[in-house]
């Protein structure tokens, strides 16, 4: 079979200098760029760090390759197959699977996997393809803002926790009865040893 063409020459004959832009080319992910400059310059619970923002665009370029090839998004779940392809505890025999089933679906694993981004290519683009600078935030604004991000999601999680355990008690697989859920966070400093509540040393 035929495999898709990952690479597209512009119309002027080159290509952009940042990879980020032209790996957004190349799989036609046409405005994600202002998504991603959005989430970079976002300080409440939308914002994304470098990091975060290039594994969502390297998510996105699987999924597109996925959808270009014989396998069904319906029948893909693209975090799951991006996790087992890039994460550091997943086996050598693992990924060799997840790759052998990509490239049985048409998927070419080497050419998609070599077009993920790391977060300096991410930050090369942001900052000098885009232009694009994080404003001044003072160091109480940041505080905050952090605080913000980690209260809400702890009570994100402690939401989808009591979901989760009510539907369980509907089918009588866990003890009946009113349930609170305790999220606690801790920090933990792996040389030091020194732990800490989130809270507390987000405060501090």
């Amino acid at each position: 079979m035929e495999r898709r063409q990952t690479r597209r020459v512009r119309a002027d004959g080159g290509t952009p200098s940042s990879k980020v832009a032209r790996v957004i080319e190349a799989y036609g992910l046409d405005g994600i760029g202002d998504g991603l400059e959005q989430r970079w310059l976002a300080t409440d619970e939308q914002g994304m760090s470098l990091r975060e923002l290039a594994d969502y665009l390297n998510r996105q370029v699987l999924e597109a390759a996925i959808r270009d090839s014989e396998m069904s998004l319906l029948d893909a779940d693209v975090g799951t197959l991006y996790e087992q392809l890039t994460g550091d505890e997943v086996s050598s025999a693992d990924r060799t699977r997840v790759e052998r089933r990509l490239d049985r679906d048409g998927v070419d694993v080497a050419a998609v996997t070599g077009d993920f981004v790391t977060h300096q290519s991410m930050h090369t683009y942001l900052r000098s393809y885009r232009d694009v600078s994080q404003p001044e935030v003072s160091p109480e604004e940041r505080r905050a803002a952090a605080l913000e991000r980690v209260q809400k999601l702890q009570n994100r999680s402690a939401a989808v926790t009591e979901d989760a355990v009510e539907s369980l008690q509907r089918h009588e697989l866990v003890p009946e009865g009113e349930i609170d859920v305790l999220v606690d966070v801790q920090v933990v400093y792996t040389e030091s040893g020194e732990q800490y509540d989130v809270f507390e040393l987000l405060r501090e």
